[in-house]
């Protein structure tokens, strides 16, 4: 796999972003996006949009740039890296309390969220 393809997979991963979504953001198909992150095909074309879409330089999806993304990922925050960090050394029975527990915390808030809404209404 070439270094463009290989990165644009990896920066779409770590975004949490489908193929779909990102071919939805520059308005191609998703098949047509498939071959960027496959290597048949460059983003030529796309690249400034990519890069503002990952919060890269072109230079970096182009392989020119070695430690941008790397340097993106060392200043999250220090307690998120901590907790992501606990997260990953978890079994997968931990991992799937923690995203049980993580999914009926976050639905009461957007209860919460949307119950203080309509009260203000």
């Amino acid at each position: 796999m070439d270094i463009t393809a290989y990165r644009l997979r990896r920066l779409r991963k770590a975004k949490g972003l489908s193929q779909k979504k990102v071919a939805e953001y520059l308005g191609i198909t998703r098949s047509a996006y498939n071959q960027y992150e496959n290597g048949s095909s460059k983003p030529v074309r796309r690249l400034e949009e990519l890069s503002n879409l990952f919060g890269v330089t072109t230079d970096y999806i182009l392989g020119k740039d070695e430690t941008e993304f790397e340097n993106n990922v060392t200043n999250v925050d220090s307690q998120i890296q901590s907790q992501v960090q606990k997260y990953l050394g978890l079994s997968d029975t931990g991992k799937d309390i923690v995203n049980i527990t993580l999914d009926a915390v976050y639905e009461r808030e957007r209860k919460s969220s949307k119950s203080d809404q309509a009260s203000t209404l």
